[in-house]
C-alpha cells in the first residue's frame, strides 16, 4: 500500500511517498515492512494490556505507541529513536493499519 507522508514546519511543507507491505497478521499483532525516502524498516506492532507497542528489531528499537492513527504522538515517540523523516514515514504507515483488515 502506498501512502503520502507530510512534514509540516513553520516555513514549509515537505511530502514524500511511503510504502507499507503486510507480511503477516495474527490477532492484534502485525508484521510489516515500511519504506520511504530510501529507508527500510521491518516492524512488529501490536497491542498489549496497557496500549500499543512497536519493535524494529534490525534497528534495536522498541517503544510504546498511542492509537495507531495518532500521528502526532507516535511521531514524537519514534523521533526519540529515528530521524524525524523516518519517524514520520513509520507513523504515517501505521496510521493505515486499519485499512489492511
Amino acid at each position: 500500500m502506498l501512502y503520502l507522508c507530510t512534514n509540516r514546519n513553520s516555513k514549509r511543507t515537505d511530502g514524500w511517498n511511503g510504502e507499507l507491505v503486510l507480511i503477516s497478521k495474527e490477532g492484534n499483532t502485525y508484521e510489516l515492512n515500511i519504506t520511504g525516502r530510501g529507508s527500510h524498516f521491518h516492524i512488529i506492532v501490536g497491542k498489549h494490556q496497557y496500549g500499543n507497542y512497536l519493535c524494529i528489531p534490525n534497528h534495536d528499537i522498541g517503544c510504546e505507541l498511542s492509537d495507531f492513527g495518532d500521528l502526532f504522538w507516535n511521531t514524537e515517540q519514534l523521533t526519540r529513536h529515528l530521524q524525524k523523516a523516518d519517524a514520520i514515514t513509520v507513523a504515517c504507515g501505521l496510521s493505515h493499519l486499519s485499512e489492511l483488515g
